[in-house]
């Protein structure tokens, strides 16, 4: 379901509405499949849907589906950008990544990632004044 939910996030991000057509043609799945994914995520209170209308994220379904997304882009940034996995292979291990590990797991990487794309910068920094950043003395 998560999937759903993430798909639904990007296309109302992208297009400002979500439809059923919208969301198979983005997961490569037939409508029947969407309007019974889309049945359940309402039922769960997750989005609201009326019959042949828009597909609409509730504020839990929001939460949830960019909390999926951040960790999907993570994970994906961790894949591509420092082990040079190839664009769509990344994308596909991303997505079956983020549903395996949890977000305690994430989140420690978000930081190793984040300290490595600083640590560019604080070179840089050190060889503009030629010296390192001086450390505080306890």
């Amino acid at each position: 379901m998560e999937e759903y939910l993430k798909s639904i996030y990007i296309i109302e991000k992208e297009k400002k509405v979500a439809r059923v057509s919208d969301i198979g043609n983005a997961m490569s799945v037939r409508k029947a499949s969407v309007v019974s994914a889309v049945n359940r995520l309402m039922k769960c209170g997750l989005v609201s849907h009326e019959r042949y209308g828009y597909i609409s994220l509730s504020d839990k379904g929001r939460e949830l589906a960019e909390a999926v997304h951040k960790k999907h882009t993570a994970l994906l940034a961790f894949l591509r950008d420092f082990l040079k996995v190839d664009e769509e292979a990344a994308k596909k291990e991303a997505c079956a990544m983020e549903h395996a590990l949890s977000d305690d797991t994430v989140k420690k990487l978000m930081v190793f990632v984040a300290a490595d794309r600083a640590a560019p910068v604080k070179q840089l920094r050190k060889a503009k004044t030629g010296k390192p950043k001086s450390k505080k003395k306890k």
